[in-house]
């Protein structure tokens, strides 16, 4: 797990280079081609996850910087949404929010020597918010919103699904 120079973690990289172009393209109106880098950037996601677990090439540095670079891409991207009004304000207030609390959960959990997994209600949380980027980018702004509303209740309830597995954790570790 010492390397770093993996194609997961080039990936992982291109994937947070290309967010600042994703953001000003929305900013300036540019919706498709920033759809379109979007698109990629989540292809990345997925990909370098595959890869790295069909290759061994799992490395300290990718499972540090993969959900660092989920969350940049998600609240970057929502944010930037938001800021055009193409989509409702508070969703993305309350998936950033929880992204953050989680952050933090996680970081305080490190710091004691515990590990809380990403769950599959948190992965799933991530595909429902780039499906809706890309419904809200192409154009289909109400099933994008609502998608998007879905959204964040699945963000909500697996961020205290995580303080939940934290606390227990914390408890019967000490």
């Amino acid at each position: 797990m010492g390397r770093v120079k993996t194609v997961p973690n080039l990936l992982t990289l291109l994937r947070i280079l290309l967010l600042p172009f994703i953001v000003v393209l929305i900013v300036k109106g540019h919706f498709r081609v920033a759809l379109l880098l979007f698109i990629l950037s989540a292809f990345t996601d997925f990909l370098d996850g595959y890869i790295a677990r069909r290759q061994k090439s799992v490395t300290s540095l990718g499972i540090l910087l993969d959900p660092v670079a989920d969350k940049l891409l998600t609240s970057s991207t929502l944010i930037s949404l938001a800021y055009v009004k193409l989509c409702d304000p508070y969703s993305v207030i309350a998936i950033v929010g929880r992204e953050e609390a989680v952050t933090g959960m996680r970081a305080i959990a490190a710091s004691r020597g515990l590990v809380i997994p990403a769950s599959k209600g948190g992965k799933f949380k991530t595909l429902l918010i780039m499906l809706s980027v890309v419904l809200l980018l192409s154009g289909f702004t109400l099933l994008g919103e609502l998608l998007l509303v879905t959204s964040a209740f699945v963000a909500i309830f697996t961020g205290l699904d995580y303080f939940v597995k934290f606390l227990r954790e914390l408890k019967e570790s000490q």
